[in-house]
């Protein structure tokens, strides 16, 4: 009987945690977690990202004789379910010298490989914005070369694409537009009520784009993506976050921001907070 129950609770746990099972992605020259690693496959049909703490639950996954593993800057991996398992479902990618596969979502509101978009698109990382250190959202789009700042004094910034300004111009902050046609045609400095320390990507569209976004996207759409709240893949509670502090003499700036994220396996919250 004693035997019987010990097999029996065996078969149970082993069902268990293969039902949860869990990978770990890392980089190979440093040993840190990569976040955002599209993991997919067409046989079962599955897909999951990596968290903050590189891992992501491929349960789905189980039996899949090719599965795909992908990172912007990363070498592609391609592999399958029992070659995971018999490296105890980790993973170390190789960093590549050049990626060209890299996610937008302004140009079709949809995510989409960027090389497939026939349109000339400008992508902001939240690296990029954390290493130019922007004062206000206009500061992050001045910082790509692509766009004109008119700011006439250190509390404004108003975007301007190939002479195309306010009114024909669109922002939207994760796919919701901060203005409209009826603005008036000059310049306007409502871009800066976006915490740059909020946007965890920008992306810059230029050209026409009135079809997908309305008329007054004539000149171009400046996109917005804000922190991404993460899940916990185990069970206990995942907390993270993040603080910078900067102080400019120059102009006797005095700036704070924190945000907090908590995850449970089917909720998650992020709050930030900001003061300059």
């Amino acid at each position: 009987m004693n035997l019987k129950l010990t097999t029996t609770l065996l078969l149970i746990l082993g069902a268990f945690a293969a039902s949860s099972q869990i990978i770990l992605i890392t980089e190979k020259a440093t040993g840190d977690p990569i976040e955002h690693v599209v993991i997919f496959s067409e046989e079962p049909k599955a897909f999951v990202t990596t968290n903050a703490e590189g891992k992501a639950q491929i349960s789905a996954f189980r039996n899949a004789e090719e599965i795909l593993i992908q990172a912007f800057g990363f070498q592609t991996m391609h592999t399958s379910y029992t070659k995971l398992d018999s490296a105890n479902f980790k993973v170390q990618l190789i960093p590549s010298v050049f990626n060209v596969t890299e996610v937008v979502i302004s140009a079709t509101r949809a995510q989409q490989s960027k090389e497939d978009v026939p349109a000339k698109i400008t992508t902001i990382s939240q690296k990029e914005m954390m290493l130019s250190q922007p004062q206000t959202a206009a500061d992050v789009l001045g910082s790509s070369g692509d766009v004109f700042i008119q700011k006439s004094q250190q509390g404004g910034g108003s975007p301007m694409i190939r002479g195309f300004a306010t009114n024909r111009l669109l922002y939207t902050v994760d796919g919701v537009r901060m203005n409209s046609a009826i603005f008036r045609s000059g310049n306007i400095q409502n871009v800066i009520n976006i915490d740059p320390f909020a946007v965890e990507q920008a992306e810059i569209l230029f050209g026409g784009s009135s079809v997908i976004y309305g008329s007054d996207a004539i000149g171009g759409v400046m996109s917005f993506q804000t922190l991404t709240p993460q899940l916990s893949l185990e069970d206990k509670t995942l907390i993270s976050g993040k603080a910078n502090s900067r102080y400019s003499s120059a102009n006797n700036e005095q700036t704070f921001h924190f945000d907090v994220n908590v995850g449970l396996k089917k909720w998650s919250f992020l709050t930030s907070f900001s003061h300059w």
